[in-house]
């Protein structure tokens, strides 16, 4: 059931930042295609890593570096933190924001303008703690994922994913400072990334 329970989490998480990823270093290109990215490039990019997870499961799962319950309890809460920084960025924010929606949509200015991005900076609950609630909690998953099947070349795998969210979680504060200019860079400079002060 452990095993279980950390691989959904996974299949579920992992596959964000590569998305990411691929979105925001061509932020302008997918604005213009909204049905190709949400109809094709997200549920590609989920599909593959359901299947690069699950067809060689026992790979995965074969080497343990513990299975002692407390490790289980500490997985389990981590995913529960997960959880609640979901519900928060949601009641706060809205699911549009938790899904990323505002970030690759975009709007017309008016008869000839080009199309600007929507959104404005959003600093009000969990945001005035951290900027990245959504990616924080996706770690703390990943974490917990971990500790839950005490698997070794998921943690590999992990490590990996916790760099690569960070590399993500910089295009994208590129990407907004682009977007929203001063307010996102006075936001940044007032709230840290992940970690609450």
């Amino acid at each position: 059931m452990r095993d279980a329970v950390a691989l959904v989490a996974l299949v579920v998480e992992l596959p964000v930042p590569l998305f990411w990823l691929l979105m925001h270093p061509a932020a302008e290109f997918w604005r213009s295609r909204a049905r190709a990215r949400y109809y094709w490039m997200a549920p590609a990019v989920w599909a593959g890593v359901a299947l690069a997870l699950l067809l060689p499961l026992d790979w995965w799962l074969e080497e343990r570096f513990s299975r002692h319950p407390l490790f289980a309890v500490a997985g389990a809460l981590l995913l529960l933190g997960d959880v609640w920084l979901i519900r928060r960025v949601e009641h706060q924010a809205g699911w549009r924001v938790l899904v990323g929606l505002p970030e690759l949509h975009s709007r017309k200015s008016g008869a000839g303008q080009a199309s600007q991005p929507r959104g404005q900076v959003v600093s009000a609950g969990i945001y005035r703690r951290v900027r990245h609630p959504r990616y924080l909690g996706m770690m703390l998953a990943w974490a917990g994922a971990v500790l839950l099947t005490g698997s070794t070349r998921l943690l590999v795998l992990v490590a990996g994913f916790m760099g690569l969210a960070l590399l993500v979680t910089e295009l994208e504060e590129r990407e907004l400072l682009a977007r929203l200019g001063e307010d996102y860079a006075e936001y940044r400079r007032r709230v840290p990334r992940f970690l609450p002060r």
